[in-house]
């Protein structure tokens, strides 16, 4: 057990773990809020970005690069977009208009670019989505000009899409990030804000090559040890094991120990599984390099209230993203124009410790607030 441990601790992978632990990590408005993985959330940024009048100040400057970029990365067969007008009145940018995640319309020129953003790596599966988003438009909209975009965490054109302009997320963060170092925005609070949420886009989806599942996969055996070890002692019984020479590693040892006991896509499987037998869908995405699963639904006996409310009636959708660290749910509301906003969900917590999900051991609730 010793040999496997200190192989443990010795790992390039596990001091990068024990470093961002122990390093202190500057104010992030975005961690505190702890609203970086959620994909509404950076689909909001980017259409407020695409907006030329909205309150970021550099008015059609990102919308620019992104209509010139999305023209760079369809396929040479397809018609390119036309030569459009960037002035505000001729520009409309919707959130969640028939489920595509960001719709730039073109008022004279008749164009809309239907945005899907997926914050995982491309996917051919994800083609059949787009096309289908892409109909419904093409239906609705007969006289207009279409072009579907996938953005990804993969790089540009990665993976080939036929019919559709695939975009790497690091391009749209180098683009956001060109446009701050050249002072584009003018605001100082824009300023802050643009720093903040590219160091979190930094961290989310360039994680690096050091994979925080490989290293759990790769130190299997030790880690299931010192689980038993963690569940009879507690974090004092996974200190003692440490030898005197890596005391400083105690603390991030104890907590990797903890957060490798969860299992964050079986215990999307059993809230899927439930909603199911609930007859409701539920949407999966994934980011196999952070590990986060996601799931998203609309509970299809909220429909008259969301109508109500002056929403479609798929307008009020629950998010919920699985991670070894935390389990993160978020209840949000569309508007008719689009608008997205999250509502108080304050029972929650509550409400899921006196019903657990997890059958294989009914007593032990896998929800607490404020993460496992």
């Amino acid at each position: 057990m010793k040999e496997d441990l200190r192989s443990l601790i010795d790992d390039p992978r596990f001091l990068s773990y024990h470093r961002e632990l122990v390093e202190a990590r500057e104010f992030n408005t975005f961690d505190v809020l702890r609203y970086s993985g959620y994909e509404i959330r950076h689909s909001n940024v980017l259409a407020w970005l695409l907006r030329p009048a909205d309150t970021h100040g550099i008015g059609s400057q990102f919308l620019k690069w992104f209509v010139n970029h999305v023209n760079g990365r369809l396929a040479p067969d397809l018609e390119r977009l036309p030569k459009t007008s960037f002035e505000a009145g001729n520009v409309e940018v919707w959130r969640e208009r028939d489920y595509v995640d960001v719709t730039i319309l073109f008022k004279k020129e008749k164009c809309l670019i239907a945005v899907e953003n997926k914050p995982e790596p491309a996917h051919p599966h994800h083609l059949d989505q787009i096309m289908g988003y892409e109909e419904t438009l093409l239906g609705k909209h007969k006289d207009h000009t279409v072009r579907s975009v996938l953005l990804t965490t993969s790089p540009d054109g990665s993976v080939n899409f036929p019919g559709i302009a695939h975009v790497g997320w690091d391009s749209v963060r180098e683009a956001i990030g060109s446009v701050l170092a050249d002072g584009g925005f003018p605001s100082p609070d824009v300023q802050a804000f643009i720093r903040q949420y590219l160091d979190m886009v930094e961290r989310w989806f360039r994680p690096g090559s050091e994979s925080f599942k490989a290293l759990l996969d790769d130190h299997r055996a030790i880690l299931k040890e010192m689980r038993r070890v963690l569940e009879k002692d507690g974090d004092g019984g996974v200190h003692a094991l440490v030898s005197a020479d890596r005391t400083e590693y105690r603390d991030a040892l104890a907590k990797l120990v903890r957060e490798s006991r969860h299992e964050p896509k079986q215990l999307r499987a059993l809230v899927a599984n439930y909603l199911r037998g609930r007859e409701v869908a539920p949407s999966h995405s994934h980011n196999p390099s952070r590990t986060v699963y996601w799931l998203g639904w609309t509970d299809p006996t909220l429909a008259g209230a969301t109508e109500k409310m002056g929403g479609h009636r798929g307008a009020l959708s629950w998010y919920m993203a699985f991670t070894n660290q935390k389990v993160e749910m978020d209840f949000a509301f569309y508007s008719e124009n689009g608008e997205e906003r999250s509502l108080p969900i304050p029972a929650m917590p509550t409400t899921c410790s006196s019903k657990p999900i997890a059958d294989s051991r009914p007593s032990r609730s896998p929800w607490r607030s404020g993460g496992p």
